[in-house]
């Protein structure tokens, strides 16, 4: 008889074991993009002389660092560029008296720039949610100064229309780093949209997530993103560490146990 209830255990456990896999499976498929194939070769792709990735926030860089991990992986040289300090923006949760936010998020940035190991950070204070406001051409300027600084391959920003998020400061990085590749011509780096996936945007994502996704252009490639790298990424973010739960209502941990790729789009491909 004993023998026989362990035999029946183990099937309820093997089954129970089955469903859970066959749900988390599911589970992911609602933040996958159908038919979209992992990147095969980084060097290949993007080119060997490194990859700069251009951003308007601290935290931002989250939105990429399983590309940004793969590159420093495989000896190419990695650099980042925040162009502001996210002094304005909401604490999730309160860590600092608001006026000093800036300062801890731009040491948020760097702590995670180091922990990625990126060959350089450049971090400006061009104004939390003021970047729209500025003079374009000066804000061009900038992302162009930094390309020819660190003379990179690729350069990896946001789509500047939809913006995973349509931040203002977003599209306006966006716009600045598609305007100082194109304005190099022929010598330009290509240039790499970092994208959000369509089917979670829609499904989660409201109004705001399902607009997003219809302008959001195809992604040509994926990068597996590994749960870990983005769970350290949102602790070394303390500010900004429950802003998933407080947005969307699901944590790091539960997001990116189904959230598993980081979407690209080449630009030359798309605009």
């Amino acid at each position: 008889m004993a023998r026989i209830i362990l035999i029946a255990a183990g099937v309820v456990a093997g089954i129970v074991l089955v469903a859970a896999l066959a749900g988390l499976m599911i589970a992911r498929s609602l933040f996958a993009e159908p038919g979209v194939t992992r990147l095969a070769d980084l060097r290949a792709e993007l080119g060997e002389a490194g990859l700069l990735f251009v951003f308007a926030h601290p935290d931002d860089e989250i939105t990429a660092n399983a590309l940004m991990a793969r590159g420093v992986a495989e000896g190419l040289p990695v650099h980042l560029f925040t162009a502001t300090r996210g002094e304005a923006g909401t604490q999730f949760p309160p860590v600092v008296d608001q006026p000093h936010l800036g300062i801890v998020r731009e040491a948020e940035a760097r702590k995670h720039g180091f922990a990625l190991g990126v060959a350089s950070h450049t971090v400006l204070d061009l104004g939390d949610g003021q970047l729209r406001a500025r003079p374009f051409d000066q804000l061009v300027e900038r992302v162009a100064a930094e390309i020819e600084r660190t003379r990179p391959s690729a350069v990896i920003s946001f789509h500047p229309e939809s913006a995973i998020s349509l931040h203002p400061d977003h599209m306006a990085i966006g716009e600045a780093a598609r305007q100082a590749v194109v304005a190099m011509g022929e010598d330009a780096p290509r240039l790499v949209y970092v994208l959000a996936p369509r089917p979670g945007l829609r499904r989660f994502g409201g109004e705001r997530g399902q607009l997003i996704a219809d302008i959001q252009p195809d992604p040509d490639f994926a990068v597996p993103s590994p749960a870990r790298d983005k769970q350290r990424a949102w602790r070394i973010h303390e500010s900004q560490s429950r802003y998933l739960q407080a947005t969307y209502g699901i944590g790091p941990r539960v997001m990116y146990a189904l959230w598993t790729r980081e979407y690209y789009a080449f630009a030359d491909a798309t605009d």
